[in-house]
Formats: C-alpha cells, structure tokens, sequence
C-alpha cells in the first residue's frame, strides 16, 4: 500500500472496511463509527461504496447484523501484508503504555536513521490461516520445519496467541505431537492443511498466563562510574530496574539482554556484559 493512500479520507476508509474483512472476515457500522468518529450514515454510505468497488466479496448476515467475507473474497483496495498488521498490534501496545497518541506529532524531524535487522518472513496467507484458526477456537495441520529435526513433519497444533521476541513473530499453541504448548516460527511453517473444532483449552498454558519478576542490575564486576552510568542509561532505582512479563517471553528477553543467572561465582559476567539477572520469580497469574 502506497503512503499516500494511508489517510482518514474516503479512500482510507475504504481500506479499513477491506483490512478488516481480510484479517478479521467481518466488519459492521460501528466499527468505522469507532474508528474515524464518523456518522452512522456516512459509515453506511462507506460500505455500500465498498460493495460497489468490489462485487462478490462481501455478504450481510441479517442475524449478526455484520458484513462478513465471502468464500471468495479477494482484495481489490490493498496487498495484504503480515507485515502491516503486526506493525498495527505494535502501535496497539504503544498506545497502551502510553497516555499520548502514536501518530507521529514531529514536523521538523532532524537528520536519522534506524538501522536496519534482516526481516522475519510471516506470509501474509498463512497469517489470515492462523488468526481465523485463533479467533474461531480451531486446531490446525501444519507441515513445519523444526530446527531440531532434519526433515519437515506434519502436525496438529491448537493455536491460541501470537508473541514477538523483539525481532521475530511466531505463534503460541498447543502441539499435539509433543503434548505440550510451545512456539513455532511463523517462517518455518511450510504448508497448511486441515482444521477441526478444537478441544484444548488455552487457559491451562501456565506459562503465558503467568507472570514473572525479571529484576536487572548492573554488572557487579564494573567499576562504580561504570555501574552508575548503566543504572542511569536504564532508569534503575536503588541499583536495578524491573521488568513484568510473561513466563513464556521471560527466555527470549533474557536472550536478549544477554543476562546471566548469577552474579556472583563462576558465572560472574565479564567487564563486557553490562547487565546481569538478579532475581527471577512468579508473581500473579492473569
């Protein structure tokens, strides 16, 4: 999708009705009352200028007073993108944290750059599988490279969340053929085949509704400027700063930050390792 189409106009609404329909195969008046804060006539002027744009795709259901996609729903406003979405559960989270709105307000931005990380494939066809499987309670037949076996198999996975380690999506699920919820890279995922009513319960994953306490502080071996600065670069608080997060993400954040798990004997990091694990615990379930 081109930025210059990405506006609250006409056009932008339009788009909203078919991203909708895409990833979500509903959409009704109030979600566009809620999203651009427009009349009700306007949001239904903007459906039926949908249904115009693009014959076929879309059917109402009297019952659930919604517009739903058709079996052969196809779009015609927008190229369905992983990518785009994941970028719109970020922004979600962003909003959370924060009591400002995350439309940018820079107008007079200086001279930057982001550097760049080798991006993580997520089809966008496989995405749209998932999320329906995720919305509609389905098990799924995935073919799936493990790294962990020299060949693809083929297994049931019952999945229920998906969840970022700071440079990859994959998805949260239960696996049938190891008896157990784990996750699985959405990369890795080679082929799709069939789904059925699923009977597993995603609330007895412990570790993704269990919390735990990650507190972090600075290397105990650095010398103290060195340890001051760490604690100032990271807003620690009488010597650590403390992360709440879910038990499932805790290895992939600890991953991340290079932390060890002891600060003291043999396992005391280096004068290069900055942070270090101080105490990990459970702390409430959600």
């Amino acid at each position: 999708m081109e930025k210059s189409n990405r506006k609250w106009g006409k056009t932008g609404r339009l788009q909203f009705i078919e991203f909708r329909l895409y990833w979500e195969g509903r959409i009704n008046r109030g979600d566009l009352v809620d999203h651009f804060q427009i009349s009700v006539p306007q949001a239904s002027l903007d459906i039926a200028s949908y249904l115009e744009t693009a014959p076929g795709n879309v059917e109402y259901d009297k019952q659930r007073k919604a517009y739903f996609a058709t079996e052969n729903f196809k779009p015609v406003l927008t190229e369905p993108n992983a990518r785009d979405y994941l970028s719109q559960l970020e922004m979600l989270r962003a909003e959370d944290e924060s009591p400002v709105s995350h439309r940018s307000f820079v107008g007079m931005p200086p001279s930057f750059d982001i550097a760049q990380t080798p991006e993580r494939v997520v089809s966008a066809a496989v995405f749209q599988r998932v999320l329906k499987a995720i919305r509609e309670k389905l098990d799924m037949e995935i073919e799936y490279q493990s790294m962990t076996r020299p060949q693809p198999t083929w297994r049931w996975i019952s999945p229920h969340s998906v969840a970022s380690d700071g440079f990859r999506w994959h998805i949260r699920a239960y696996c049938h053929d190891r008896n157990k919820f784990i996750d699985f890279v959405f990369g890795r995922i080679l082929n799709i085949g069939a789904t059925r009513a699923s009977q597993v319960d995603s609330e007895t994953d412990a570790p993704w509704h269990t919390m735990v306490e990650l507190k972090i502080g600075p290397n105990p071996t650095l010398d103290e400027a060195q340890r001051k600065v760490i604690e100032l670069d990271y807003a620690m608080t009488d010597g650590m700063v403390t992360l709440v997060l879910r038990e499932a993400l805790a290895p992939y954040m600890k991953k991340r930050l290079g932390l060890l798990s002891s600060i003291t004997g043999s396992d005391a990091p280096q004068s290069a390792q900055h942070l270090c694990l101080i105490s990990e615990q459970r702390c409430e379930t959600q």
